[in-house]
């Protein structure tokens, strides 16, 4: 489902217009990245948890050539599904 989709999708079941349903999303998204860029988790019951993690530096080794090359820290944002999201997607899968 992309971004379209699921703004049509949104508006038939809340029966808002699309304008009010675009602005809800993209302010959701901005909140989001707010939070993440300050190091804060955001928890969506039902649906997961959003993290911002910070992956320490370290040495990677090329196999072929056996080259050394040192990876400088980054964030890394991390999703970790709630369990009724895991479950949802389960009986999905065993209906198909």
């Amino acid at each position: 489902m992309n971004n379209k989709e699921l703004t049509t999708e949104l508006t038939r079941i809340l029966e808002l217009p699309k304008e009010k349903i675009t602005a809800l999303l993209e302010a959701t998204a901005q909140l989001m990245a707010e939070e993440l860029s300050k190091g804060t988790s955001v928890n969506m019951q039902g649906f997961g948890v959003f993290e911002s993690r910070r992956k320490e530096e370290r040495v990677s080794v090329n196999p072929r050539t056996k080259v050394r090359t040192l990876i400088p820290p980054k964030q890394v944002l991390v999703f970790k599904p709630s369990n009724l999201l895991k479950d949802k997607a389960k009986q999905s899968n065993r209906h198909e």
